[in-house]
This record gives structure tokens, sequence and C-alpha cells, in this order.
């Protein structure tokens, strides 16, 4: 195949890694080479001893990855000594290369070993493609067939064969993918729909593709009609659109590919083929309509609440000016009395004469306000608040029943009725613009709300009922409304592995999560749970009478108990003073040294992830980071760089996205994890200890998840970037609005991390705490280990701190758990945990539906005890274990202190994010993640060299000092001032600017 039609799958790193030969530790070299009776005997067979010390080396190397590598003597000589001198021990010999026909004389004794085959393209390149070609039709992205590849390999005891050829077999299944979905298309669809497609690519149409692919950046009118004209123009064809992809029987991820085609080729996707354009668009339309939906969706509840919040600040303040006008019209009351006791009024005069000169005197609503002040009672509150929603009937007619009508709303029980009254509701909005008499549900509105919406009459306001309506959906949309169409709002069930799929593999799709806890017997699992609570019950209550812990519980005069469980002090050890001696590097610079090393640049892919390896762009991309991690955005970088606007606005177009942007964090990352420092950075030994924060930002524009908050933005709105910190380096990140908790993020932030850096614990602030956290993150393996601010309140919550006889202290749960009710619905717990296993549903979502169900529905109850039966365990070793609380605050200070740099990088420009949509804040969001991690790579990289350098000289004093350093750190980082991204002379080794570290001494000048 030509080299241009390959696509690109590794990047240069990655392919290096793993076709050449591994890098193995002292203790990998020991376990990988050691010989069994059966390996030996085979090795003895051969003559020359060269090529049985070749032999055990290659079969080490095959033990760690299944290739047949083909290298030179220099490449593997480390390794080769070893065998010479360890396992083979015996005269040496001089550097020599393998002929090809003795490398397949030894693997083939190597095949013999294990049991594996040669690849050979006759034998084995139509079933591998077979099995591609049935995988692309879930999941068509290139690396995602190139690691399904690897794993049928592996499973067929097949040799790994050249990257070229996996290419070549790759590129050729993604072709025939799509070139068989196109030709079923053209079965599928109607002419009716197919002259559709071809108008919009062509903009022979009412709506421009350039008008469908603007959505909404913000809740404004102008913003949701956009939204409103895009749903007009897909709704009719939804049927046939939803019935053709179904047919194609496209995965989600294929789907979600196909449709960001678009969004990428714009007004170019005439330049491919019909068949191309069809796919692309009906998975865009599809995507579009459903993301039309639910902004739709989220802009009528935010305009409803809004209304709301408005009405009742309007009614209060009514209220009040009303009480107080009341107060200075007394005296003119005073003047009203008196008509009844005026002599000059002719008896004989008719009652209605002397009202009308009272109401001369005050007017009748004034009347009757001071009526109300004598009698000591306000106005209505809520006659206020109806009284408001009349003056904004221009809303109620115009925005709010255009959002309105497009939804399609399910009941659940309790809110049937409800539901039957908002489709009634719609069908009349819809032809005659009002809710007719007889079709008003008068049984809906309770009693307390009849006399706002209806007259002296019994005849009912219908402006008012339709308010009545809008305000019942957005505090229901929590469950109890549900709207099927869209994920944000549709009911729980929906979110779930399907009751068929679940009845019919519920043991095979229990055993594909390979969690421990989620397979095994729950009458058993449960048991033993409880009995160790118990246990650990009696042994925190034996700790406590110790004498040395009895200050943990103290007695104040009321004779309270109030707890004392010291942590170690909040330390954000940042800067440390070895960087300090280091000269100044630019930002541009250390980029550029971390790609050195990592070859970050690699994971940014062009688009169509078809073109030929390049780093033409390298500049640019770096500038792009840089602009877009300091605020400053592509535009104010070309203003401050030798970059140009135009030529930095294309490049970020083709290859900035949120993938890409992920791959490169995780490259950096993994690099990171590699170096001799990372295994000093872990709080416990041989445990990742992670932290998940949130670390508030100011936006300057308005998107969906801007929300005010006085406390972090004064008068401005803002957004929360939530980040998952693994030995300070930050695993993953998401930006969340600044209303959300961040408590329902942080189990999707753990099972969406990609790098090789895994959590075993996680710890929190009080945020990152709800009622199934625990649960969750338990049934998946992770130890969830939160930081409470009022512990000793949470502790009495659930403890109950009692003396015996003796005057022993006796801990007991203050309520029992109620094992029962978890094992009652331990398979529908089973079943929301595979959900979330397969991410048919996210936590965020998952929480937020619970969270509608009443605190004794049977299924929230079972989660909520089982979080309680973790949580009490977690308490009392909390209580019992002055180094856990350790662990857990330095933990939440390595998260502190990445926000620290993170917000240095921020502060360049003001510290504000300038994305003008939810998606570009995210963007800009993780090329401040990159650059940080790119910081933090470099600082461990001389943190390495420096330890490294003293444990040759045998310093073990400054070992140690090293060992304990923290590389968050930007004094010896220039991030201000004019960028140079062209290089212009060469990149400085690590060991020139470390020089001047005191005691310093590269390890091969010694």
């Amino acid at each position: 195949m030509a080299t241009e039609k390959r696509i690109k799958i590794l990047t240069k790193t990655e392919s290096t890694e793993l076709f050449g030969p591994p890098i193995l530790s002292s203790n990998d070299q020991r376990f990988f080479f050691t010989l069994n009776d059966a390996e030996l005997a085979e090795c003895n067979r051969i003559r020359k001893r060269d090529h049985r010390c070749m032999f055990v080396l290659l079969l080490g190397y095959f033990k760690v990855k299944p290739i047949m590598l083909s290298t030179g003597y220099h490449q593997i000589k480390q390794d080769l000594k070893y065998v010479c001198s360890e396992v083979l021990p015996g005269p040496g010999f001089r550097p020599f290369n393998l002929t090809q026909k003795a490398r397949i004389r030894i693997y083939q004794r190597i095949f013999k070993l294990t049991g594996h085959q040669r690849w050979l393209n006759n034998n084995h390149s139509s079933a591998l493609a077979k099995d591609l070609n049935e995988h692309a039709r879930a999941w068509g992205q290139p690396r995602a067939l190139f690691d399904r590849a690897i794993e049928y390999l592996s499973a067929q005891k097949i040799a790994i064969p050249g990257y070229t050829v996996l290419q070549d077999l790759i590129s050729d299944v993604v072709s025939v993918t799509n070139d068989q979905f196109a030709r079923q298309l053209e079965d599928l669809i109607s002419a009716d729909l197919a002259v559709m497609l071809s108008e919009l690519v062509n903009g022979n149409n009412t709506l421009t593709l350039r008008q469908l692919r603007q959505s909404a950046r913000n809740f404004t009118r102008n913003e949701l009609e956009k939204e409103l004209a895009v749903h007009s123009y897909i709704q009719p064809w939804i049927p046939e659109v939803n019935e053709v992809l179904s047919a194609l029987s496209l995965s989600s991820k294929n789907q979600q590919h196909f449709a960001e085609r678009v969004n990428y080729y714009g007004a170019k996707l005439q330049r491919q083929s019909t068949g191309n354009q069809r796919l692309y668009l009906l998975c865009y339309l599809q995507t579009r309509w459903v993301q039309a939906l639910e902004r739709i969706a989220d802009g009528f509840v935010h305009h409803v609440r809004q209304i709301k919040q408005k009405a009742k600040a309007y009614a209060q303040e009514s209220v009040y000016q009303d009480w107080q006008n009341a107060a200075k019209n007394v005296s003119k009351a005073a003047e009203v009395l008196h008509l009844f006791i005026d002599d000059r009024i002719d008896q004989a005069q008719p009652f209605g004469a002397v009202k009308q000169q009272a109401l001369k005197l005050l007017a009748a609503k004034e009347l009757e306000s001071v009526c109300l002040f004598l009698n000591e009672q306000k106005r209505s509150v809520e006659e206020a608040m109806w009284q408001y929603y009349d003056q904004r009937d221009s809303l109620r007619e115009g925005l709010l029943r255009q959002l309105f009508v497009c939804l399609h709303f399910e009941g659940s029980e309790g809110t049937i009725r409800l539901a039957a009254a908002l489709g009634q509701a719609q069908l009349e909005l819809s032809v005659h613009r009002i809710i007719s008499e007889e079709n008003i549900d008068c049984r809906l509105p309770p009693k307390k709300q009849l006399s706002f919406l209806q007259d002296e009459d019994g005849n009912f306001n219908q402006g008012r009922y339709e308010w009545y309506l809008y305000l019942q959906i957005p505090d229901r949309l929590n469950g109890q409304l549900t709207l099927p169409n869209i994920i944000k709002y549709r009911s729980l069930d929906a979110d779930l592995v399907s009751r068929e799929r679940w009845r019919r593999d519920k043991s095979k799709l229990l055993e594909q999560t390979k969690l421990p806890k989620l397979s095994a017997e729950p009458n058993k699992l449960i048991e033993q749970m409880s009995r160790d609570l118990e246990i650990r019950l009696y042994e925190v209550s034996e700790y406590l009478e110790r004498d040395d812990n009895r200050n943990i519980i103290l007695r104040n005069p009321k004779g309270k108990r109030l707890w004392r469980l010291p942590t170690a002090s909040k330390k954000y050890l940042v800067n440390n003073p070895f960087f300090q001696q280091i000269p100044t590097t630019g930002v541009a610079d250390v980029l550029r040294m971390v790609d050195r090393d990592t070859r970050f640049i690699d994971c940014f892919e062009h688009v169509l992830g078809s073109q030929p390896k390049s780093r033409v762009h390298e500049y640019d991309l770096l500038a792009i980071l840089v602009g877009n991690a300091t605020n400053q955005g592509i535009y104010g970088m070309a203003q401050v760089s030798d970059r140009t606007y135009d030529q930095l606005s294309t490049i970020q177009a083709n290859y900035l996205r949120l993938d890409s942007l992920n791959a490169a964090n995780d490259t950096i990352n993994n690099a990171t994890a590699k170096l001799p420092i990372f295994k000093h950075y872990n709080i416990q030994e041989d445990v990742i200890h992670a932290s998940a924060d949130g670390q508030k930002f100011e936006a300057r524009r308005e998107t969906f998840k801007t929300r005010y908050s006085s406390k972090y933005f004064g008068t401005q709105k803002g957004v929360s970037a939530m980040s998952l910190i693994a030995n300070h380096t930050a695993i993953n990140a998401r930006v969340i609005g600044a209303n959300e908790h961040e408590s329902h993020y942080i189990f999707d932030l753990l099972m969406n991390n990609s790098s090789e850096i895994t959590p075993d614990v996680l710890s929190t602030d009080t945020h990152g705490v709800n009622h199934v956290n625990f649960a969750l993150l338990d049934l998946f393996g992770y130890s969830f280990a939160p930081r409470y601010a009022q512990v000793g309140r949470v502790i009495n919550e659930m403890f109950d701190v009692k003396e015996d006889k003796d005057q022993r202290i006796q801990l007991h749960l203050k309520k029992a758990i109620k094992t029962k009710r978890i094992m009652q619905h331990w398979d529908t717990i089973q079943r929301i945990a595979v959900s979330l296993k397969e991410r048919k549903t996210t936590q965020a979502t998952l929480v937020r539906k619970l969270s509608g169900y009443k605190k004794n529905h049977p299924l929230l109850e079972a989660l909520t005890e089982f979080n309680r039966l973790v949580k009490a365990n977690y308490l009392l070793n909390y209580i019992d274990d002055v180094s856990l609380r350790n662990y857990v605050q330095r933990a939440l200070n390595r998260g502190e202190a990445y926000h620290q740099l993170r917000r240095a990088i921020s502060n360049v420009n003001g510290d504000q994010f300038r994305g003008s949509s939810d998606e570009e804040i995210q963007l800009w969001n993780e090329c401040a993640r990159l650059v940080t991690n790119a910081i933090i790579y470099f600082n461990s990289s001389i943190l390495s060299q420096l330890l490294t350098s003293f444990e040759y000289q045998g310093d073990n004093k400054r070992v140690q000092i090293v060992k304990q350093a923290s590389p968050v750190a930007w004094y010896n980082i220039n991030l201000k001032g004019i960028y140079t991204f062209e290089l212009s002379e060469k990149l400085p080794a690590l060991e020139e600017l470390m020089c001047s570290i005191e005691g310093y001494l590269p390890v091969r000048e010694k």
C-alpha cells in the first residue's frame, strides 16, 4: 500500500516502544531471563554459545511482548551482557548481529516453547481482517482497531507482525467499512431524504449547513432561537433518520465519529463522495437534533426558574412597599372613617355616593392595604407573584411557549395527570395558541392555588393556567417527569443495560467487569462486611480506651462529646529551593524539551486521521497550547509571538481536539511515571493516592455552564475546573458549572482516566461526598478517603459513644445497617454498576436522577445503606489511624499545590476563560492541563537527575531531601513576555541547566 494511504495509528514514541526491545530493570532481567527446565534443554541444543545467549535474550523479550524483533547489537548489549554473565556464564564474545536465517531458527524454537505461531499474511490476514471488520461496526477509530488487533493476536497466540502490516490491514478495514455503510444507504433512504441531504450540502435549503452547525452559546433569546430553528428544520425528518441509522446498526461511538466529520469539513463536505456525505449528515442530523432538544429543555428550565426567582423578589418587595404605604395612609383612613360621623352628610343620601367620597380620599387598593395593616396582616406574597407573571405574558406567549411545544413529556407514578395535561396543552397551543376552557384539568392544581387561577365565577384564567403548567416542570425533571428523547432528562431505566439483555447475559456481563464484589454472592458479601464492621467497632473502642488516646474524645462543660482528630498541617510545598538555583527557562523551551523526551506533539493528528507523518506544524501547535493555557487565545498569542493568526487558526481547527489533547496529556504523564523520582512521590508504599477537587475560574462570556457565585466571582459568572491529581500529575480534568456539585463527577473522573497512572485511593474534601460515592468506588475497587470539614459532626451522626458499667467506651452505630434491604436490591445495584462500567450512563446523570427519588424509595435506600456500611468502616479507620489522616491531608495538599501552578499559568492574561462556548472552555482547560503537566515532567526530570547524581555520589542526606521535594514549581519557568517558538538555536541539555545546583554532578562525568 502506498505510504500516503496508510492511516497513522501510533506516534513515533509508541511505535518505538512497542516494536523495539523492551527496557528492563534489574528485577525484570532476573524474572524474564530465568529459564525453566524445558527452556534450558532447548537452549542447550544450540551449538554456538553466542546463539544460545541470543536465544535466552529473545525468549525473554518475547515473554514481555510477542514480537519478532530485529535489533542491532548496540540496542541490546546491556541485556546481552547480563545473560552472558548471569544466565549462561562463560567467556565473552565480540559484538555481532544475527543473520536473518539464524534469527528465524531461534524464533522457531521460541514459538515451539511458547505455543505461538509466526505471522504469515496468507494464513492469518483474512481471519484478522474479518474480526476487525466486525469490531469496526462498533468502533471504527484506527487506534481502537489496532488495540483490538493486538488482543486478537494475543488470544490466538500469533506473533505480532510489523507496524506497516497492521497499518495496511486497518486502513483496508476502515475503507471497506465506510464503503459498506455507503452501499447500504443507497437502499435505505427515500428519494425525498436524498434530495434534502443533497440540498443541504449544496446550500440550496432554507437552513444552510453553516446555520445548522451554529449552536446556542447561552440562554439568551437570540441564541435559543438558533436551536428552535434547527429543531424546526430537522424534526420532520427525524423518524426516517432514526429508522435508517437503526438499520445500519451504528454504534454510538461510530455515530459520533461520523457526525464530527461534518463539523470538520463544513462547506468542503461537497468534495466527499455522495455515500460519505449521506452517512456523515445522517449521523450529524440525529446528533444535532438531540443537542438542540437538550438546549431547548435547558433553556426552558432556566427561564422558568429565573422568572420564578424574579417573581418572588418582586412579590416580597411589593408586599413590603404595600405595608409601608399602608402605614403612611393611616391618617387618610381616619378621614374615611370620619365620613361615618360627619353631620354634614345627608342621611338620605345613598351609600354609593358616600363610597365615592371615600374613594376620593383613598383608592380602593390603598384602603384594602390599610385594613390589612390595622388587622396586622400583610397582602399575599403569592398573589403578588401571580401579578408579576401577568406582567410577563409576552415571555410566556413568545419564547417559553416556543420552547415548551418542542418537548415531549412522560409521567411516572404521581405525575401521570400532569404529563397528560402538558401534552394536551402542547396540542392546544400549537394549533390555537390558547388553552381552551374545556381542556383545562381543574383537578390538577391544589386547592390553595385555585383561587389565583380562577375568577369569582370559577372560570379559569387561561394565561395563569399556562403559567401554572410551566412552573410545575423544572423541579419535576428529576425523574418524576421525563423527556425520553434527551439523555439528561430521560428515565433512569433508559440509562441502564436493557432489562432483556440483563436477564439474558447477566452472568457474562458481571464476569466481564472483573470486579470481585459485583460477582460475589450478595448474602455472603454483605454478611461478611457487617461482621468486619462489628469487629472494627470493638477494636476502635479498645483503641480509644488506651491512656494516650483518651484525648480523642473530649467533653465540654455541658457533657457533649467532641472529637479531636489532629492531622498534618496544610502545606503547599511549591517552588522548592532546588529550582531557584536553575536559570529561568521560557515556557516554549520547556514544552520543546518535554516533547524531545516524550514526543507528545505526535498525538496531535489531523482530524481526518489519514495525513502523512509530519511535524511541520510543531511550533504552531506549541504556540496554540501556550496561548490557550494562558487565556490569551490564538489571537492574543499572534500579537506577542512569532506566529500569525491565520496560520494558528487553521492548525487549531485541524489538530486541536479534546481527544488529541487528552492523548498528549497521557503521553506526558506516562513519561513522568517512568522517571526514577516518580515512585518516591507515593504517599504510601506501592499505593497511588489521588485527590480530586474543583477550582473556580471566571468566564468573560456567558455560556450554558457559567453561573453566578458571589463568593468566587462577585457579580460575574464562572465555571469550576475539576482535576484528578495523582502523584502531582493531573491525570484527568473536566469543566462543570459553578452551581454543580463536585461529588457528582469524581467517579467519572476515575473511570475516564486513560493514563497508565491508576489511583488506588481517592481523597476529596467535603464537597466530594454524597450518598452513593462510598458505595460506587468500593464496588469498582477504589478506596474513598475524604476529609470532612466537620469530622466530629459526621462521626456523631454515624456512631453513638456510650460507656459500659466499668466506664469503658463503647462505639455503636446510631442506626443499624439495613442489610436485608441491600440484598433485596443487589440485582439492581449490579445492573447500575455494569451500566457505569459500559459507560451507558455517567455518575453525574445517575446521582441526579437518584436524588429525585423519595428517601424511602427501595433502590435509593439500598444504595444509601450500602454506602453507610462502607462509610462507617472508613470513619473507624480514620479515627484510629493517624497515618491515614495524614495521607489524606497530604493528597489534598498536592491538589492545592497543583491549583497554585494552574492559577499561575492562567494569571498570565487575567485569569479568565475567554472561550465563547462550553466546548471552547473545556478545550482551553485541557491546554492548561497539558502545559501544567509538562512543567511537572520538566521539574520531575530535574529531580530525577539530582536523585541519580546524589545516589551515585553516596550523598544520602541530599538523596533524602530530593525524595521529599515537590515538582510543583514555576519560579524557574518564564510564563510571560514575547514568545519565540521558531527554534533559532539548539535546545540546552538538562544537565546544562542543572550545573548551577549545589552538589550536582552529572553521572557520566563522575
